[in-house]
């Protein structure tokens, strides 16, 4: 069965997409099924009506809507994929307009099943049609733990654009205590970490200091990119996520916490539920939590072996195969 996974978002200026894990859950899962391509782009459409199943992820605009109806009119099944609440985003970055809204919900009326990437997302989504968990997969080749380094590493992605005010005091303590450094990876931003940081001039450049971008290399594609900052990343002490309180919090897509899993690394994170390997804190308790995994050897090895454990669970492709044996035997 050929399954073509699609970016559902369309980039404008008035209006911006957002696909900060379509490499997890298109253009890795495509390797493995079929061709991926991003709604919009030339000869999409053909190609995903071409395919035994059309997965769309994150459908957001008219065009993804209206590739979801044809499809389901040819008889071809038809799946929506979310990593995020749509209807709670506004607590961590712009809200989803409603001109993102409808066409999300006109594809969903339009699919055979729609898919969640963590099972908290479930309930945002089961009044639009049947829903399944099916979380997002790393495969571990590539993902070997490195020796750590006295440093604390934030990679985060492109949605949030909110969090890490509520910690960034608290950081700041934890590094000058420990001397450690803070690294930021990727699509993390630097904005809530100097909104953080308050007035205080000394505070701001020391924050600022610590702060560190990877220099942008067009000549590069997604998986050297990656490559890179995992080889980096891989040398982390600890990872941190850090989302404000409310329902998006423990619904979003847990790709942060898995990518800092594979290898080995443990993470604090504000959810409430974390998963194995993670250690959950509020930012009440951010400096307290962090510190006291910082200074037990013994506690980070548990908390590594448990992370890795975890990741090696998500390593395969078991669940989409299932997935796809159902919709193709209904």
């Amino acid at each position: 069965m050929k399954v073509c996974f699609v970016v559902g978002q369309e980039d404008s200026a008035e209006i911006p997409g957002d696909t900060p894990e379509a490499y997890w859950r298109t253009l890795l899962p495509s390797e493995r099924f079929g061709q991926a391509v991003v709604i919009g782009a030339r000869g999409a459409a053909e190609k995903a009506l071409g395919a035994d199943v059309v997965w769309l992820y994150e459908p957001t605009c008219s065009s993804a809507a209206s590739l979801a109806e044809v499809a389901s009119q040819m008889g071809k099944p038809v799946v929506v994929d979310w990593s995020e609440d749509i209807y709670s985003r506004s607590e961590q970055d712009r809200p989803y307009a409603e001109v993102r809204i409808e066409p999300a919900e006109k594809a969903m009326a339009a699919a055979s099943l729609i898919v969640c990437s963590v099972p908290a997302l479930s309930a945002v989504y089961e009044s639009q049609g049947a829903v399944a968990v099916l979380e997002t997969v790393i495969p571990l080749a590539g993902w070997e733990p490195g020796r750590p380094d006295n440093f604390i590493a934030w990679w985060s992605d492109g949605r949030q654009k909110r969090g890490f005010e509520a910690v960034a005091p608290a950081m700041i303590q934890i590094l000058e205590e420990t001397g450690a450094d803070l690294l930021n990876i990727g699509f993390a931003h630097h904005k809530p970490l100097m909104a953080g940081a308050g007035t205080d001039e000394e505070r701001k450049r020391r924050v600022a200091r610590l702060y560190s971008y990877f220099p942008d290399d067009q000549t590069m594609g997604v998986k050297e990119t990656l490559g890179r900052f995992r080889a980096v990343f891989s040398q982390a002490m600890l990872s941190i996520e850090c989302y404000l309180p409310g329902p998006y919090l423990d619904c979003v897509s847990d790709v942060p916490l898995l990518r800092a899993a594979a290898l080995g690394i443990p993470s604090v994170t504000t959810r409430t539920a974390p998963p194995p390997g993670c250690l959950s804190a509020d930012p009440a308790g951010w400096a307290e939590t962090v510190l006291a995994l910082m200074g037990d050897p013994a506690l980070r090895q548990e908390k590594s072996e448990e992370a890795l454990e975890w990741a090696r669970s998500r390593s395969t492709y078991t669940a989409y195969e299932a997935v796809l044996e159902d919709l193709q035997a209904s």
